[in-house]
């Protein structure tokens, strides 16, 4: 009784803000209700999945054990499958993991716990972000969002430039394509008139520098850099390359990008190239080039510049998409209030959930786990 007057309380309009208040006073409370509403889904997908007809699985992996993994971890069938390989570890070397599932509860509770440090719109919402940071020197290039826009503005701007076309609160790559500049203004207008229908914000297309490009140069490849910050104070936490593929243009590992996990100390890239659905590569399928041993160039400027932007922030996990451009400026693309945490342990299979509150321990002096 008490859950299903929760979720009423958190779905409803009317006593959302009740429901919020009474996710405040119990945290721990929040983390398991949040955790509940990701793993429906996931549940849903693999109810289909298993009833395929002529199925093959790797061995160890089954239907039971999947959902087994599914209650006490949360994890996604890709998660089982490829990232992690749960199928193939026994339960204590599956704690060591912390799901996306997980992941989204943890976040939900560190809000509730510090209400003061919830941000999420500045990192959720791209022209938010960008309206902060630009003018503190963190983002160089030209932007607009098409809603707060003039037509003319829009003219100048896509007229001028190849630009990147962004739902304003976009994720994993979903709802961001490429508009190459525009020679013919016939169209501008039914084009500016959709952006502001669909609250689009339009960014300038920045060219990478030459050492990351050239894994793939169609494509924007940028570094994740996970921060945790609390009181001023700011800790790396972990990092991974992303880079395109085939004819993408975006470098997303969500939507079928490649990724690879880096040394936070060193910035040397320390696994293989890996998908999330299981691919992993030693050379770039397209470049041909090594992946594993690349030394990321100015590591430790690319570090402290991320370190320095998180301690501007209010949210204690962050997740930075960061690049040196063509021109040898660093620019943050975006902030991501979760900082895909399944990305940091899939390509060296190695979990990270004890260091994460360990760390978060460390920071805050409280406790946290979820």
């Amino acid at each position: 009784m008490v859950k299903k007057l929760i979720h009423k309380a958190v779905t409803s309009p009317l006593t959302r803000k009740a429901g919020m208040a009474v996710f405040r006073c119990f945290p721990d409370l929040a983390a398991q209700y949040c955790i509940k509403q990701e793993c429906r889904p996931l549940q849903a997908e693999a109810q289909q999945y298993f009833a395929q007809p002529g199925l093959s699985l790797p061995q160890g992996a089954s239907r039971e054990d999947y959902f087994d993994a599914l209650k006490v971890h949360g994890v996604s069938l890709s998660e089982y499958l490829h990232q992690y390989k749960f199928y193939d570890k026994p339960q204590e070397e599956r704690s060591k993991f912390i799901s996306r599932a997980h992941a989204r509860g943890l976040s939900l509770k560190l809000r509730m716990m510090y209400p003061d440090y919830d941000n999420i719109g500045l990192l959720r919402d791209k022209e938010v972000f960008l309206a902060q940071y630009a003018p503190l020197g963190y983002c160089h290039r030209r932007w607009l969002y098409a809603p707060d826009a003039t037509f003319d503005d829009f003219v100048r701007l896509v007229t001028s430039t190849d630009c990147m076309l962004k739902a304003h609160d976009s994720s994993l790559g979903i709802g961001i394509d490429k508009l190459d500049k525009q020679q013919d203004g016939h169209e501008l207008k039914t084009l500016f008139d959709k952006c502001v229908s669909n609250k689009t914000l339009i960014e300038e297309f920045i060219q990478g520098s030459e050492a990351l490009q050239a894994f793939h140069p169609s494509s924007l490849n940028t570094i994740r850099i996970a921060t945790i910050a609390y009181g001023g104070k700011a800790m790396p936490f972990g990092a991974f390359v992303r880079m395109g593929m085939g004819d993408m243009v975006i470098d997303n590992a969500h939507a079928g990008g490649l990724f690879a996990q880096i040394n936070i100390e060193t910035g040397i890239i320390e696994s293989e190239g890996i998908t999330t659905n299981g691919m992993r590569v030693l050379v770039h399928p397209d470049s041909n080039l090594p992946i594993k041993g690349f030394q990321i160039p100015h590591w430790n400027e690319i570090v402290e510049f991320c370190l320095s932007a998180a301690r501007r922030t209010s949210n204690i996990m962050s997740g930075w998409d960061v690049v040196e451009t063509i021109d040898g400026q660093m620019e943050i693309i975006e902030a991501n209030s979760r900082p895909d945490f399944d990305l940091l342990q899939s390509p060296l299979q190695i979990g990270v959930k004890h260091k994460l509150f360990d760390t978060l321990s460390q920071l805050t002096g409280r406790k946290i786990t979820v």
